[in-house]
């Protein structure tokens, strides 16, 4: 089960990389969901992909 801000991450991500062919920053993610710090938008991607909701493709 999703937090708030991690479906809020979720939805942002999703809805940059279908815009832009690639995931956003987590500066930018940092910006878009009023977070204090970048370790925070780590910390709640880092559950993203312990849940299998978010995953890394290799070039």
């Amino acid at each position: 089960m999703l937090t708030k801000r991690q479906k809020e991450a979720l939805d942002f991500i999703e809805s940059y990389s279908d815009k832009k062919g690639y995931a956003p920053s987590f500066e930018e993610i940092r910006k878009r969901l009023k977070l204090a710090s970048v370790s925070t938008v780590h910390f709640h991607i880092s559950k993203l992909k312990a849940g299998g909701y978010l995953g890394k493709i290799d070039n």
